[in-house]
């Protein structure tokens, strides 16, 4: 494990459940997230996580933004932009089979029109059976907790666990 994390504020619950659902099924089944966002996600993009050395992703959903509700490895990324047809349609076939609530493989965000650039490998999503606050994440920026006042979905922030 690194000595960083990714948070990330507000994935639709469905999303997570489909995912965790399949992969307690199937602990090394590899799947899918899709940030939206045109930007890569920097530390992930120059040090590209792998199983052997994946990254902790924290996540809370749409309707629970200030406490973090699933955890994942993060085990891999890749620029959707620069994939191969090939490439494209194997991680499209994956999404339909094992991630109906995702609705396939994806170039731009909907909402905000921005290309969506970014796409995270994840193993061992799980639900927690205690979530905890969003606030016991410190951000590596500013070694200040996160704060619980949010209102919109979206964003990430690279984060340490308080303790």
């Amino acid at each position: 494990m690194r000595d960083w994390a990714l948070f990330m504020n507000g994935i639709y619950e469905a999303v997570l459940e489909d995912i965790s659902s399949e992969q307690s099924k199937d602990p090394e089944l590899t799947l899918f997230l899709q940030p939206y966002s045109g930007s890569a996600i920097a530390r992930l993009r120059d040090n590209v996580p792998s199983p052997a050395s994946p990254v902790t992703l924290y996540a809370s959903t749409t309707d629970n933004l200030d406490t973090v509700r699933y955890t994942s490895d993060i085990v891999g990324w890749e620029d959707k932009t620069a994939m191969t047809e090939a490439r494209q349609q194997e991680v499209a076939e994956i999404i339909e089979q094992y991630q109906t609530e995702e609705g396939g493989l994806y170039f731009d965000a909907a909402a905000s029109g921005a290309i969506s650039l970014n796409l995270l490998s994840v193993q061992k999503m799980v639900k927690l059976k205690e979530p905890f606050s969003v606030s016991e994440l410190i951000k590596i920026s500013d070694g200040k907790p996160l704060s619980t006042n949010r209102s919109h979905s979206g964003g990430y922030s690279y984060v340490r666990r308080a303790g």
